[in-house]
């Protein structure tokens, strides 16, 4: 396996210490708004339709940040399916997550395993971004930034299916920032950063 680049900042604690956090009472924040109604225009009788407009290709910069952001978001339904199991047969996170984005989901799915729990639902990633990075390097990286809500996604007994214990008082959405390179052609996770104190 390729090695991390040395540049690359230690976890920050256990992914299922986060969820642990994460994982309660919805949060009072809100980032949606409602949508504005849009204005009636009679149309004229007299004026023909405008031509459609062609859109024009994506320079190989915007191309390469939407093929980050799609992995990304192929990287959150990996590992959603994963902790639902909990494992990682039947799943394609391993193609998607490396370094200690994969070292966090393994962490997480054997304290998941030895407690006898399982995750329910599903997170919501809301508007990933790529904020940062450099694709012209030998390794090109980027930086994604989403609002992720963990609302819908518990933590159950594997048994039973009825939720666990979790904290009441935990922020339930919040940023997270993420950190990707592209190896052989391919986007990888390699780790994230959620910030509780940064409600979206």
């Amino acid at each position: 396996m390729r090695r991390v680049r040395s540049g690359t900042a230690p976890r920050r604690g256990s992914t299922l210490a986060l969820l642990l956090a994460g994982l309660a009472a919805v949060s009072g924040c809100s980032s949606a708004e409602p949508a504005s109604p849009k204005p009636s225009t009679p149309a004229s009788p007299t004026t023909s339709a405008p031509a459609p407009v062609t859109p024009s290709p994506d320079s190989p910069e915007e191309a390469a940040k939407k093929q980050a952001v799609a992995a990304y978001r192929t990287y959150w339904a990996e590992l959603t399916k994963a902790y639902a199991v909990p494992a990682f047969e039947g799943t394609d996170l391993k193609r998607y997550a490396v370094a200690d984005a994969l070292a966090n989901a393994q962490e997480t799915i054997a304290n998941l395993k030895a407690n006898k729990r399982a995750m329910a639902g599903a997170p919501v990633l809301s508007n990933p971004t790529v904020t940062g990075g450099e694709l012209g390097k030998k390794t090109p990286h980027v930086s994604v930034s989403a609002c992720l809500d963990v609302s819908g996604w518990k933590i159950v007994d594997k048994k039973t299916g009825k939720p666990a214990p979790t904290a009441t008082n935990a922020v339930s959405k919040y940023v997270i920032t993420s950190f990707l390179e592209r190896w052989d052609g391919s986007w990888k996770v390699l780790k994230y950063e959620l910030h509780a104190d940064q409600p979206c």
